[in-house]
């Protein structure tokens, strides 16, 4: 594994991520996008259930049967899914990745150091602030990477996943390439992406899906599960609004 660049309290920085690019992501904005996937990510109390959970469920059948597999999610945000896989595999040896520095921090106080969350979600109609905490889990690490740099040695993950990534990079085939070379002969990735892309050329090379399956199968992946059609409800407030997301969900094996 590479050594990181520079750490920023504590998060090791993989790339050399400038402050202007800090300060033109929107991923940045802690009191909007970071508080947003706080609550869908940290607060079922709000929803009464894990809004996501689909995803994982999805995933279930498709995890590793060993028990210490190095497991790698990517755009892992505040870590709820990675945190998940770090329990269920306390000799794993887990990592999440984020470009967001606001997201990692907010996952490795959660997840890691065990600090108190404190989520005000009134503007949406919730009376109270919330005290959000987990139990540290220490086999867990978070750093800050793009998806097409990734800091792993070639064939070193047993198990690789994404979730709401894909359609947000600039260049979804170098990443996927680079995914392929981290994943270990006959490894799996497993991701779910509602296909929302935010540029023209994108659309153009990626839609309809069946483009995204064609890009896989030259990369050398074998696919194992094509489900197109998973609705994803995201919650928005106390009255039950919601965005409804049209997702892909793929489980991919990396050939010998």
């Amino acid at each position: 594994m590479k050594s990181p660049i520079n750490f920023r309290k504590a998060i090791p920085l993989f790339h050399n991520k400038t402050e202007a690019q800090f300060k033109q992501d929107p991923y940045e904005r802690f009191d909007t996008m970071v508080m947003r996937q706080t609550a869908l990510h940290l607060a079922d109390e709000i929803w009464g259930h894990y809004p996501i959970q689909k995803v994982l469920d999805f995933a279930q059948a498709h995890l590793p049967t060993t028990a210490d597999p190095t497991i790698l999610e990517i755009g892992c945000s505040t870590g709820r899914w990675i945190a998940t896989l770090a329990k269920s595999y306390p000799k794993a040896t887990c990592w999440g990745l984020d470009y967001s520095y606001q997201m990692l921090k907010r996952a490795k106080e959660h997840w890691v150091l065990n600090h108190t969350t404190y989520l005000d979600f009134t503007p949406q109609g919730y009376p109270e602030i919330l005290e959000l905490s987990a139990p540290p889990i220490d086999n867990l690490q978070f750093g800050l990477a793009k998806a097409s740099e990734l800091p792993f040695a070639d064939h070193s993950q047993d198990l690789l996943i994404h979730s709401f990534l894909l359609d947000r990079l600039d260049d979804p085939k170098k990443a996927l390439q680079e995914m392929y070379r981290v994943l270990a002969p006959s490894a799996k990735m497993i991701f779910v992406t509602p296909l929302n892309f935010q540029k023209s050329k994108l659309w153009e090379l990626y839609h309809p899906p069946i483009k995204i399956h064609q890009v896989l199968l030259e990369l050398g992946f074998e696919i194992l599960e094509w489900t197109e059609g998973m609705e994803v409800r995201e919650p928005l407030d106390l009255r039950g609004n919601a965005v409804s997301w049209n997702c892909l969900a793929v489980v991919v094996r990396k050939k010998v």
